[in-house]
């Protein structure tokens, strides 16, 4: 069976992501009750811990020993633009140093898993001039693990632009059989030549990274980017909310929403007015030159979800044809379609909590490309290397 354990698990996308493959989550962790909640609402309560993750460093027997695989979405707000950009000495992207001693205490009993994923934002490639992504490599190769790093944008997926960076180790004896090994330190070796087959997956930065640690254990997985799926804005809209909903907004907010807009946008929208059927645009506010700026998007996806805290605003959508406009924040059932969560899937009663719950979530379909494309192939080798090994 496929075990895996998920910290900072959120309301659970990745597990979601992962249930495709059949992937049995063994335990999970978050610190928010509230996330807790919707965990538990999906998922059932047998496996989920509430806690702090530092708090399991000294107690690292209650994960279960038998976990192929562990995921982290560790918290990216010190990495993120819209937060402090403090890296992993912040307080809460630091809870990372947690996660590796936990590792470290697996490793020292025999019992670290085969493979971890590491899902952050794309501030986690430049946080202290790339020196926290080199820290965490040294940590895993420390660990006697290889270490890959793809860039995956949620936009080949689903309506939403959210590029994410995925870490992805693998333990020593597997990743020899799975991974291209980086062993040279030529500049122009063979090695460079399969980093750069798939150039969408890791960009430049990542091979700066490389460049500047090549003591490190780096390591390729067999991994061709996406194909692009035919998902668009209108896809996810709630379409049958009625004209008279409260959520609509009046004349008054629509009026200082319109003069927030550049010249630009605001002929844009004029042009949407124009057509015979209802097309959609997505708003978010932005501070341009200390100025608060409505920036519409009119090219059938949304910017990234947020979660409505450190001065990161909730996301608009428009709404505009046969000569009219109305405008509304987009729904937390929205959010969930954007981040390809099923309708099932169920949400807080509570909208704020909605959008917290998938404001800082995962994409579920880019969990689900991950899986077939890399664990479920690497836990095939693992499984004929585990049967063809003597037994004692």
């Amino acid at each position: 069976m496929k075990k895996f354990v998920e910290f900072f698990a959120g309301v659970g996308l990745v597990r979601e992501g992962l249930n495709k493959s059949e992937w049995k989550c063994v335990w999970a962790n978050d610190i928010s009750p509230d996330k807790k909640d919707t965990y538990t609402e999906n998922f059932g309560n047998n496996d989920f811990w509430l806690g702090d993750i530092w708090d399991m460093v000294e107690r690292s027997e209650v994960i279960p020993d038998d976990a192929f695989l562990y995921t982290a979405s560790f918290p990216c707000t010190d990495l993120s633009v819209a937060g402090n950009q403090a890296g992993l000495a912040g307080k809460q992207s630091g809870t990372l140093d947690a996660f590796i001693e936990i590792l470290r205490n697996k490793k020292n009993s025999g019992t670290a898993p085969k493979v971890v994923l590491l899902e952050n934002v794309r501030g986690f490639l430049t946080s202290h001039k790339g020196e926290d992504v080199k820290q965490t490599v040294k940590y895993f190769s420390e660990l006697d693990y290889f270490v890959d790093i793809v860039e995956l944008d949620a936009i080949d997926f689903s309506a939403q632009s959210r590029p994410r960076v995925f870490l992805i180790a693998v333990q020593e004896g597997l990743a020899l059989q799975t991974m291209n090994i980086k062993e040279s330190a030529e500049l122009f070796d063979e090695w460079w030549l399969d980093f750069e087959r798939n150039p969408t997956l890791r960009s430049k930065k990542i091979k700066d990274i490389i460049l500047s640690s090549e003591n490190l254990n780096w390591g390729l997985l067999d991994l061709c980017s996406p194909v692009k799926a035919d998902i668009n804005l209108i896809d996810i809209v709630e379409t049958d909310i009625p004209d008279d909903s409260k959520l609509w907004w009046n004349e008054d907010r629509k009026k200082h929403l319109y003069e927030q807009m550049s010249k630009n946008h605001q002929i844009i929208l004029q042009t949407m007015m124009k057509g015979s059927d209802f097309s959609y645009g997505t708003v978010y506010r932005r501070m341009r030159k200390n100025k608060s700026m409505a920036e519409l998007r009119t090219d059938g996806f949304a910017g990234c979800l947020r979660t409505p805290r450190g001065g990161s605003s909730k996301q608009i959508v428009i709404r505009a044809g046969n000569g009219e406009w109305n405008v509304r924040l987009l729904t937390p059932r929205e959010y969930a379609r954007l981040q390809g969560v099923r309708d099932t899937f169920i949400l807080p009663q509570n909208a704020n909590k909605g959008y917290f719950a998938m404001g800082d979530a995962v994409c579920v379909p880019v969990i689900e490309f991950i899986a077939e494309n890399v664990f479920d192939k690497l836990y095939e080798v693992h499984l004929k290397t585990d049967r063809s090994s003597p037994k004692s």
